[in-house]
């Protein structure tokens, strides 16, 4: 009871400062509770690491992003949406562990945090770095913020990402193996996941050009008028990318451990 407390005390301030939006905060109450029944304090420190890191991460350079016109702007709040994209991987671990407990299931949720946070760092960082990014698909360099694209700056970002989320993983968590073992293998899925989160979202993703700005954007509506497709599955937008990604991340992590065992 005092944890849900907390929890609704936490999110509700969230909600608040505009971090989410109302069906956001209480998706994430619901995905902490079960988080903490499946993983105890330990998975909420996780869940709590991965929030903050992304959030005050998400303030460098605020000002300078908000020039970019290939990004999203979010106005009230990471969305519903948002919070699934990068939580229920999280959310079915949890699912799977209360129901069928398993060594797997905690590296599962480990590994898919993440690819979690080594996408939001590299992507929030990436943005930030001088010159242009390059993408990995179309061979050549294109504006910052563009899916598909990648810069050192945002690579570097991301594995510190994926490594720094297994560390905190390592001191909180009572693992079934070496503690080497599983770093390697949560690096190895967080970091592994993030790659494929460029490949595929600068492939299926879809993407839309800007006529005003003659920009590559992910948005329908841009400069105040309708954009016109450019490349993509028209439901495969940034959210279904992330969960997509958090999903192969985990898998990975937790097959490179269940090997190793």
């Amino acid at each position: 009871m005092i944890i849900a407390l907390l929890l609704a005390v936490a999110v509700y301030c969230a909600y608040r400062f505009s971090l989410l939006t109302g069906a956001a905060a209480l998706c994430s109450w619901l995905i902490g509770i079960l988080v903490y029944v499946a993983f105890s304090g330990a998975g909420l420190i996780l869940l709590l690491f991965f929030f903050l890191s992304s959030s005050v991460i998400g303030l460098w350079g605020k000002s300078r992003k908000r020039e970019l016109a290939t990004l999203v702007h979010e106005k009230h709040g990471r969305t519903i949406g948002q919070v699934l994209a990068n939580g229920g991987v999280a959310l079915l671990a949890a699912s799977g562990q209360c129901l069928l407990p398993h060594p797997f299931w905690l590296v599962l949720f480990v590994g898919s945090l993440a690819e979690a946070t080594a996408d939001t760092w590299a992507s929030e960082v990436g943005v930030l770095a001088k010159g242009q990014p390059f993408h990995l698909l179309r061979l050549q360099r294109v504006a910052p913020g563009v899916s598909g694209a990648v810069s050192l700056l945002g690579t570097t970002a991301a594995f510190l990402g994926a490594l720094i989320t297994a560390t905190v993983a390592l001191a909180f968590f009572s693992f079934p193996s070496s503690n080497g073992w599983l770093l390697l293998s949560v690096v190895f899925g967080g970091f592994g996941g993030n790659l494929i989160d460029t490949i595929v979202g600068g492939s299926l993703q879809v993407s839309y050009h800007c006529r005003v700005c003659q920009t590559e954007v992910e948005e329908e509506i841009h400069c105040g008028h309708r954009t016109k497709r450019y490349k993509g599955w028209r439901f495969f937008d940034n959210n279904v990318v992330n969960f997509v990604s958090c999903c192969l991340g985990g898998l990975l992590a937790g097959m490179l451990f269940l090997y190793m065992q």
